[in-house]
């Protein structure tokens, strides 16, 4: 009996939910050899249970004054150092935005004032490249010279066909290799 009594009162030890009284009972039942040699826990319920003491009467001073920090209230001199730095980060960031901005390469720039030195500039520009264009095709000429007549076009048309007609010969081949790969994948 006084086994079942020591199991119902471990079980509620290891939950929590014994009182001083069930943990003093406990502790009397482990105590005797006989019965702690059967309970593996008695020897650290034994151990383990020693008064915890209590704080000290300056416990909770003690304990403030390392926990609390009084904030200390910044002077003028502070705000207005801190201020500062904070204007010339921002002085910083805009001027280097405002510089990369001025030198990116795809900015345009009108080179010409007046719209007539423009336009004759452009015309320039064009007749030089029509010039360039002419002078690219005039050897160009000797194989315009040649000509394919129509009766050797007419021979091709031919071989093409005879091509054909021996190439649709030989289709049923591919169906073949398509055949046998679908059953070889199943």
């Amino acid at each position: 009996m006084e086994q079942e009594k020591i199991k119902e009162l471990l079980g509620k030890f290891y939950e929590g939910a014994t009182s001083e009284e069930e943990e003093a009972l406990l502790k009397e039942y482990l105590a005797d050899p006989a019965v702690a040699s059967l309970f593996p826990e008695a020897e650290y319920l034994a151990a383990s249970r020693e008064a915890v003491p209590e704080p000290s009467a300056g416990f909770m001073n003690k304990l403030e004054a390392v926990t609390h920090r009084e904030r200390k209230m910044t002077s003028r001199e502070e705000m207005l150092r801190y201020s500062m730095a904070i204007a010339a980060t921002a002085v910083l960031v805009i001027g280097t935005y405002l510089l990369f901005d001025y030198l990116r390469p795809y900015r345009m720039h009108d080179t010409y004032s007046d719209p007539e030195i423009a336009m004759a500039e452009v015309r320039s520009i064009l007749t030089t490249v029509s010039q360039n264009m002419n002078t690219g095709t005039e050897p160009l000429g000797s194989i315009r010279a040649m000509s394919i007549t129509p009766e050797a076009m007419g021979e091709f048309g031919k071989l093409n066909k005879a091509v054909g007609k021996n190439l649709d010969k030989l289709r049923y081949l591919n169906e073949l290799n398509t055949t046998t790969n679908t059953t070889k994948n199943k």
